[in-house]
């Protein structure tokens, strides 16, 4: 065991813990930002426009036209490339790491139907970038600094540790021990800025109550189908990159994409921004029967996230897919008789999120802390059908790849 964690010394250790908490910091500062400035541009935009649905129109296309004029300074990065280049500060390419933080920041502000991972990764590695160089004195340290300024960051938003060091992988090693350090520092400091915040709930998720020994039959059910949807969105989302590929110019994907995403938008409302905060009105929807109108706000949303990511939106799928799938268990829920609201959204959203996001045990290490409401043995199942699912379809457990494919610089 010694021998194993060799590259563990007393001195990486207290940097990436040190460290892990200054990202924390900055991860909680970042996203108490973006939050502001998206009400800041919705509350705008709502005084300037009576109709709610010009309001999405031009806010959201606005968005789109400042995505554009981003891209043309620099090409922007998608969330998986960041935390690929983010462990390499010596490497990262601190231009279009630059412009992808103002780009997410813009798509999260404008409504975009992404989380805000891509920001705060991005702003925490440009400073990660900073402080390697100051202070890094050898590969040994800069890595750490880079790997654990990512730890850190996600595992204060995500509010789980061991969920956010297992993002790159569940294999111990000594870089994964010293991102499991930065990450509880991360997650405490965190925790401390957001309790001082206005909305001091970070990224907590509250559902219906359970019965801490629940279980029904029908989540197998439930977790299938969830699953299923998770599925739906990845080849949705690898159909519209290979569309995005034919057109060749960076500048009109991101238009035609948001141009769709503002009609859909337009149509579904509840389509846009991450969906953590929409998971209320998933509930005020099931309070009142509406299973059809569920059903069809997860279809919209899948097509919303694959436009969005696809078209220059950087951002994260982690809390979208939640929502698609909490759609899903809560039409179900309205459909069968006696199913717990709250387990049946707590298993759709661990089903699709662990097929759709490709990480089925950072999914479930993630959300057994994230959500306050005693559901675990729900998510458990939603995680493990998930598994499952990645075992018997060939090809549904690869692991994420490098990001998203880009046009051409030549085609700019």
């Amino acid at each position: 065991m010694r021998a194993r964690f060799a590259g563990v010394t007393p001195r990486l250790t207290l940097l990436a813990i040190v460290y892990g908490g200054i990202a924390g910091l900055v991860a909680a500062l970042t996203f108490s930002g973006m939050t502001a400035l998206q009400n800041l541009v919705w509350g705008a935009g709502g005084e300037l426009f009576g109709d709610a649905t010009s309001q999405i129109l031009v806010t959201i296309l606005a968005g789109g036209a400042l995505l554009i004029l981003i891209d043309r300074a620099a090409p922007t990065e998608d969330l998986q490339t960041l935390l690929n280049q983010s462990g390499d500060p010596d490497g990262l390419p601190r231009r279009a790491v630059l412009t992808t933080a103002f780009a997410a920041i813009v798509a999260v502000a404008f409504g975009g139907a992404i989380g805000p991972e891509a920001g705060i990764v991005a702003v925490v590695a440009q400073l990660s970038t900073i402080v390697a160089h100051l202070i890094g004195e050898d590969v040994a340290m800069r890595r750490t600094i880079g790997q654990a300024g990512s730890a850190g960051a996600l595992g204060g938003f995500y509010g789980s540790p061991p969920g956010a060091a297992a993002i790159d992988g569940d294999q111990l090693g000594p870089q994964k021990v010293l991102q499991f350090g930065a990450a509880f520092a991360g997650f405490f400091v965190f925790l401390a800025v957001m309790r001082v915040m206005p909305d001091g709930s970070g990224a907590r998720i509250s559902l219906p109550p359970v019965d801490v020994a629940y279980f029904s039959p029908w989540l197998l059910a439930v977790a299938g189908i969830a699953a299923a949807a998770g599925l739906a969105f990845r080849a949705l989302h690898h159909l519209l990159e290979l569309a995005a590929q034919r057109i060749r110019r960076t500048w009109a994907t991101i238009a035609i994409g948001t141009i769709l995403f503002a009609a859909l938008a337009a149509l579904v409302p509840l389509v846009r921004f991450s969906g953590h905060h929409e998971l209320h009105d998933l509930q005020v929807l099931t309070d009142s029967g509406a299973w059809s109108t569920l059903l069809l706000v997860a279809a919209a949303k899948i097509v919303a996230l694959s436009l969005c990511l696809v078209s220059g939106w950087r951002g994260g799928e982690f809390f979208p897919l939640i929502f698609i799938g909490s759609a899903i268990g809560a039409a179900a829920a309205v459909l069968v008789p006696g199913l717990a609201v709250g387990a049946a959204m707590a298993t759709g959203m661990a089903a699709t999120t662990a097929v759709g996001w490709r990480r089925p045990l950072a999914v479930l290490l993630i959300l057994v802390l994230l959500v306050d409401t005693p559901v675990a043995l729900p998510l458990v199942v939603g995680a493990g059908i998930a598994y499952l699912v990645t075992l018997l379809i060939p090809g549904s457990g690869d692991a994420p790849d490098d990001g998203e494919s880009p046009p051409p610089e030549a085609a700019r």
